[in-house]
């Protein structure tokens, strides 16, 4: 935490955009997201008093994004990674705070692109709270498929409003 916070607040001296990385945690995890998903069993006692604890420290110094983990919580959400997971990433919105930019890890590496169609992951990405997505597999595509999702309903025009407001 001490680290990061500085780490911010050498960039931010010198105008650079911060983020801090990759919520809700990866350092305990034992496989590489690029290849697969990894699986994280804490629960939502053991996040708050060791995973979190930095990325509190990044908020509370003003860091301007916070990058979402390819991990699997199934103790906190059962069914997506936290990437694709309303329920992890409200819990840095409304648990924690953070009310900047929420950027998703790449999008093509495996932990997701494996279990997921590219743009159905973006979709559920944006749909989950993510602002940002980075590195879909095509973007043109995954450009239309997030606005068939926002013309059917399927993602509330809301939704895409709080992103474009984020600063």
């Amino acid at each position: 935490a001490v680290l990061s916070t500085a780490f911010h607040q050498g960039l931010s001296s010198q105008g650079v955009l911060s983020c801090a990385k990759h919520f809700p945690g990866h350092g305990d995890t034992l496989v590489d997201s690029h290849l697969e998903l990894p699986t994280l069993t804490h629960d939502l006692k053991r996040l708050e008093e060791v995973e979190f604890l930095p990325f509190k420290e990044a908020i509370s110094s003003g860091v301007d994004s916070v990058m979402s983990a390819h991990v699997f919580l199934p103790k906190i959400d059962p069914n997506f990674p936290a990437t694709l997971s309303s329920k992890i990433l409200k819990i840095l919105r409304e648990k924690i705070g953070f009310d900047g930019l929420l950027v998703t890890d790449a999008l093509v590496m495996n932990a997701i692109s494996n279990n997921y169609g590219p743009n159905e992951a973006a979709v559920m990405a944006f749909q989950a709270g993510a602002d940002l997505l980075m590195m879909p597999q095509n973007p043109e595509e995954t450009i239309q498929a997030i606005c068939e999702a926002l013309r059917s309903g399927r993602i509330p025009m809301k939704r895409l409003e709080e992103s474009l407001f984020r600063h």
